[in-house]
């Protein structure tokens, strides 16, 4: 994120434009220390843990469209 998006973001939120839910500048604000962490340290890989919550809610990698739940393996989503 650039300085731009960062600024972009934040003047949107000051204004009520962007629900927080959707600007990723409050992203991490409910994740625990120890999470963010284990992130920045390399132990969780938060692209990861979008793909597996994805599939989670039934939805495409790619699109977001609704595809249901495939039935995967944990070796195909922890790829």
């Amino acid at each position: 994120m650039s300085t731009k998006d960062y600024n972009d973001y934040q003047a949107v939120a000051a204004l009520g434009l962007l629900p927080d839910n959707e600007n990723p500048l409050f992203l991490f604000n409910s994740t625990s220390k120890e999470l963010l962490l284990d992130i920045v340290n390399g132990r969780l890989d938060p692209v990861q843990m979008a793909r597996l919550e994805l599939m989670n809610r039934g939805l495409d990698t790619e699109t977001g469209n609704w595809i249901g739940w495939p039935k995967k393996s944990m070796e195909d989503v922890f790829k």
